[in-house]
This record gives structure tokens, C-alpha cells and sequence, in this order.
């Protein structure tokens, strides 16, 4: 018995200087699991992306591709200082919420400069005005001298007549203000009167076009209104059988005269048409 007493301690290591043993090392916690916000940032992210191509809708793209990005950031992090998984499925989330934010912001932008330019204004227009029409033979909003015996009008008619869904005149063309770009412009007015059966504005009925040298002329945008410009005028609408004036301003080439054309937005053979020349 004395010989196991007397048998030596096993040496794990070199004592320390008051004869204590330092303590084991023990190892980092391992990571405890995939990133949670990684992949609802991920799912966030991929919703916005496909989204964001979708005129309108595309409002609710750019939250998704916010709550995404946010998401993406705190599962970076906590990848980054290996409490989670999932570091590149963080980086996926980053990106397509990146992405998704960006590509709303394009097509907005690309949207509201048709918009400025006038030339991406359309709407649907009711299959059923035509019908509505033919019934409504005797409307007080009629004018004895502007009965309508067919719901749709066609040929040229000069200065002043009737499209399918309103009458309208081109009152005069006087040169105005520069443009934002200092370029030369011309001032055309129209009055117009709303012939459908619900209100509307001249944007969505009429579609009128200026052309000098048989080229068509940029609609002018100006930093200061001229006198008599109504910038409004275009979009505001009119109740059935009101009359309302409109101003537009277009940007000139030359000296030449102009021609102004008015015809149904929606109407691409140009079958009814107010047309008038003006000499600047």
C-alpha cells in the first residue's frame, strides 16, 4: 500500500510559480444556428426585386427592399461576430434589397419624366361610352347647332369641331417665354367642352400635337410660368358638359409657321381630327 501511496502525481503541464496549475483552455461556443433575419431578410429582399418592375406597385417594393436591407445588416453582424450561420445568406439578402431599392427608384424616375415630357399620358376608356351615347339623344348639354347624329366623328375639321368625346377649339398660338433651356416657345391655347357622361380632363380625352416643318415639337417646361401659361390646366378635370380652357407650350425650331392638330387620345387612324395653321 505504501509503494501506490508514494507513487508519483501525473505531470499535465509546468506548475506555476506558487505551485497552483493554470486553468484548461476552454473553447469558443460554436455558432448556434442559421441566421433567423438572414433569411426573412432574403425572402424581404427577393419579394421587392420582383416587384419593383411593376409600375405603382412598385411603392411597396421599395418597403420590402428597407425591411430587407435592415434585416440583411443585423444578420451580417451577427455572422460577422459568430453568434449565427449563414454569413453569405446575409450577403444575398444585402443585395437583393439593395437591388430591389434601386430598381423602384429607376422606374419612378423613368415614370415621372414621361410624365413631364406628355408623352406617356393614357388611360382606359369605357367600353361602353358609345352605348351610352346613342341613349342619351336628347341631353341638355347638347347645343342645337352641335348635334351629334353618330357617336363617332370624322374628318378634318378646321380650327374648331367636334371628337368623339368632346368639342373643342384651338383658340391662338402667341410666341412666349424661354424654356428651362433658353430655347424659343409658342403658347397654344385650347377650350374645350366635355362631351362624355363622367368627369374627365383634357389629358385623357384628347391627344394634340404641334408641327413646324413637318416635324413635331417638343412640349416646352418652363422654371417661370409665362403670362397666361396654366401648368395645371392640362390634368384638371371638367364635369359632363363643362367648358374649360387649356394652355401648352411647345418648343420652336425656326420662324416658320405651325400647324396644330387635335385628335381623340385613344383614336391612332386619326379618323376625327381640329386642325388649324398658325403663322408666328
Amino acid at each position: 500500500m505504501s509503494e501506490f501511496n508514494n507513487a508519483p502525481i501525473p505531470n499535465d503541464g509546468p506548475a506555476a510559480p506558487n505551485g497552483m496549475r493554470p486553468a484548461p483552455i476552454m473553447p469558443s461556443p460554436a455558432p448556434q444556428g442559421t441566421t433567423v433575419c438572414g433569411i426573412v431578410g432574403v425572402v424581404f429582399g427577393a419579394l421587392g426585386l420582383v416587384l419593383s418592375f411593376i409600375p405603382i406597385i412598385n411603392n411597396i417594393a421599395a418597403i420590402f427592399g428597407l425591411v430587407g436591407a435592415v434585416l440583411a445588416i443585423v444578420a451580417i453582424v451577427g455572422t460577422f461576430r459568430g453568434k449565427k450561420r449563414g454569413k453569405a445568406l446575409s450577403i444575398v439578402a444585402a443585395v437583393l434589397s439593395v437591388l430591389a431599392i434601386v430598381i423602384t427608384l429607376a422606374m419612378q424616375s423613368a415614370a415621372s419624366k414621361a410624365l413631364d415630357d406628355i408623352t406617356g399620358t393614357s388611360t382606359s376608356q369605357s367600353s361602353s361610352a358609345d352605348a351610352d351615347k346613342d341613349a342619351k339623344t336628347d341631353d341638355s348639354t347638347k347645343t342645337d347647332d352641335s348635334t351629334k347624329t353618330d357617336t363617332k366623328v370624322k374628318g378634318e375639321q378646321d380650327m374648331e369641331g367636334d371628337l368623339t368625346d368632346m368639342h373643342v377649339k384651338i383658340v391662338s398660338a402667341v410666341r412666349s417665354g424661354n424654356d428651362y433651356n433658353n430655347q424659343p416657345t409658342v403658347l397654344v391655347t385650347y377650350e374645350w367642352t366635355n362631351t362624355t357622361d363622367k368627369n374627365n380632363s383634357f389629358a385623357m380625352l384628347a391627344n394634340p400635337k404641334v408641327f413646324q416643318n413637318g416635324q413635331e415639337l417638343d412640349t416646352a417646361m418652363y422654371l417661370d410660368n409665362p403670362e397666361g401659361y396654366d401648368s395645371g390646366s392640362y390634368l384638371s378635370e371638367l364635369q359632363p358638359g363643362a367648358t374649360g380652357t387649356v394652355t401648352l407650350g411647345y418648343v420652336l425650331k425656326d420662324d416658320s409657321e405651325i400647324t396644330v392638330d387635335v385628335t381623340n387620345l385613344l383614336d391612332f387612324s386619326d379618323t376625327a381630327k381640329v386642325t388649324y395653321k398658325f403663322a408666328i
